[in-house]
């Protein structure tokens, strides 16, 4: 509940605030300055954008982002110079575009959107549909969710294309849509609805199709409904004395070259939403004959205090081709070392030692915040796979979200999968950039089954 109060109370802030939808909105809009294709021409095409992965997003130097992307290809064929504008607040939009801050806005934007009644679109650039987001069915956590019932309560951002035209809030008492309440979030532009599913806060949430495919290849912990209402037109937003501007940028959207253009585009951006099974069903499967004798026959020197399973098991999850060959590359003392690949079992020895090693650090790492032994195996799998780093940037996210830092399952692997996001991968204090933590949160639970796997089995 903490995380939907929270929500709540910047809504009510967000809606008191001078620039805020309502009664101040004709004050927002304010009256648009002249400025037209000649004018950008001799200057630079501004493009207003919010941090988004359909959007914009810079990473490392890089720019990226559909949206960005398709004007960056109209801006060169109109032989206008372009610059991204990133903009913090959604509402600040419509006045940085009427004052002449900015000349278009990027951000994802239905044909019907709260900035309609001052400014004009360009013709659609793609459709979108609505789907729900819930957490996957989790065998390991107890979750448990029926793929064919449509959630009873759900989130949606208040600059979705499908939001409703009247905000709703949970202390509102308003009346269900359609059977089925969908309360408005306007904390955060695009995501915040689904990141609240994602790390446990909110049942459900709704987002565009486009939107789900994205979030499908980052967040395992998520499964997604199929399409349930119709499709809405996405566009650009412009000054609506940017007659030439909206012109020009229509003829090249509607150009047939330049369609087929963009559908590659947007292939990039996009695919098919994956059908999910639950998260666990399935136990993990090994082929006993690839884990040699010379692993199992007695305790893991060096001083690492455990019994050879967790070993081999991320031996046998990491090269599951032969699991002999532990690691091609070892890290210790923070520093890269570099090995062949061996095959040969009368080098396994002199390989398991060496990750006995690594391993007995990353113990030692994790001795004191994570106390518990077995759960600090967990701990151990992610930070072998993905680097101590990252997996000390989830535990600080995962404090900074009201999730533990000291478990594993439901928290901190939940919080590593957002390291993939910039808006937390670049966050004060946390170090280590960009983290495929999808991949950390699967690779987790497979060791973990196999090491239960490998534990259980007769001696």
């Amino acid at each position: 509940m903490g995380g939907i109060v929270a929500i709540t109370i910047a809504a009510a802030i967000w809606m008191l605030a001078p620039d805020a939808w309502g009664g101040q909105a004709g004050i927002a809009a304010g009256t648009p300055i002249e400025r037209d294709i000649d004018a950008i021409r001799a200057d630079t095409l501004r493009v207003l954008v919010i941090q988004h992965h359909l959007t914009y997003e810079q990473a490392r130097g890089v720019e990226t982002g559909l949206e960005f992307e398709l004007l960056e290809r109209i801006a060169a064929d109109l032989e206008l110079p372009m610059k991204a504008v990133v903009v913090e607040r959604a509402d600040s939009l419509l006045p940085m575009l009427q004052r002449g801050a900015g000349d278009v806005i990027a951000a994802h934007l239905g044909q019907q959107n709260r900035f309609s009644k001052w400014i004009i679109h360009t013709v659609p650039y793609r459709y979108v549909s609505p789907v729900y987001v819930t957490l996957r069915a989790d065998h390991v956590l107890g979750i448990n969710v029926e793929k064919s019932e449509a959630p009873d309560t759900s989130w949606v951002s208040a600059w979705s294309p499908f939001a409703p035209k009247k905000l709703r809030f949970p202390s509102d008492g308003a009346e269900p849509l359609k059977g089925r309440t969908v309360f408005t979030d306007t904390s955060r532009f695009g995501d915040n609805p689904v990141i609240n599913v994602a790390i446990g806060r909110v049942h459900a949430a709704i987002v565009s199709d486009a939107s789900a495919i994205y979030f499908a290849h980052h967040f395992p912990q998520l499964q997604f409904s199929r399409p349930f209402d119709s499709s809405v037109p996405l566009v650009f937003g412009l000054r609506s004395n940017a007659r030439q501007l909206q012109r020009a940028i229509d003829a090249r959207l509607s150009d047939a070259g330049e369609k087929e253009a963009m559908a590659m585009l947007m292939s990039a951006y996009g695919g098919e939403l994956p059908e999910r099974d639950a998260l666990g069903a399935v136990p993990c499967t090994t082929d006993e004959g690839r884990i040699y004798p010379a692993h199992r026959a007695k305790p893991i020197p060096d001083g690492f205090h455990r019994d050879w399973e967790l070993l081999a098991a991320i031996a046998f999850q990491h090269d599951r081709a032969d699991s002999a060959a532990l690691m091609t590359t070892l890290r210790t003392s923070g520093e890269m070392l570099e090995r062949p690949m061996i095959n040969d079992p009368r080098f396994a020895a002199a390989q398991v030692r060496a990750a006995a090693r690594y391993f007995v650090e990353l113990d030692s790492l994790w001795a004191l915040t994570v106390p518990d032994p077995e759960e600090r195996i967990r701990f151990i799998a992610a930070a072998y796979g993905t680097g101590p780093g990252h997996v000390q940037d989830a535990c600080i996210l995962a404090e900074r979200l009201s999730l533990d830092p000291h478990l594993w399952e439901g928290n901190v692997e939940r919080a590593i999968t957002l390291l993939a996001l910039p808006r937390f991968f670049s966050q004060p204090g946390i170090t280590s950039g960009p983290c495929s933590g999808d991949e950390t949160f699967i690779r987790v639970r497979e060791v973990l089954c196999l090491y239960d796997h490998f534990h259980r089995r007769p001696r």
